[in-house]
């Protein structure tokens, strides 16, 4: 979903808040139906500032299972936009030496803001990243077999060479 940010200039206000719901967030090897957000955008002298919260039932898999399981994940966004001239202004101010920093500023693309980007970047970085059903899941029957501790026997002759 994006906000066009030109349409909230005509308000005349700087300041506006938002509560919807995603439901065009795509996630590789997850499937997340329905994000629930809170945001405020506030419009700062060409800056546009993003601030707001989610939550997300995330339907994956187990990674020792492979039952199928819904993980919530919630937390905190923030985005920083600037108008093209002032970006790349400030592109140019960061000199070639540059370091990604946790502020780092994005452009404005045709005066929109793509918050399901946004916030779908922040799921992922937010999700776990191996889901479990149970802390306690043994995972498959398949795998049982590969859980002894001892010495795999096909390195057995590379060890008695070594020996």
């Amino acid at each position: 979903m994006k906000k066009n940010i030109d349409q909230l200039k005509k308000k005349r206000e700087t300041k506006f808040e938002f509560t919807e719901a995603l439901e065009d967030v795509l996630i590789e090897g997850a499937i997340v139906p329905k994000v629930d957000v809170d945001y405020s955008i506030e419009l700062v002298e060409g800056e546009v500032i993003i601030r707001g919260e989610y939550t997300a039932f995330i339907k994956t898999s187990c990674v020792r299972c492979l039952e199928e399981l819904e993980v919530k994940v919630s937390g905190e966004f923030f985005g920083d936009y600037k108008e093209s001239k002032e970006y790349k202004e400030y592109i140019e101010s960061l000199g070639k030496e540059a370091q990604v920093l946790d502020d780092m500023v994005e452009e404005l693309v045709d005066g929109e803001v793509d918050i399901s980007s946004l916030v779908r970047d922040y799921i992922i970085l937010d999700m776990p990243q191996f889901p479990v059903c149970e802390p306690e899941c043994d995972g498959l029957e398949e795998l049982t077999k590969y859980r002894d501790s001892g010495i795999d026997s096909r390195w057995q002759k590379l060890l008695d060479l070594k020996n």
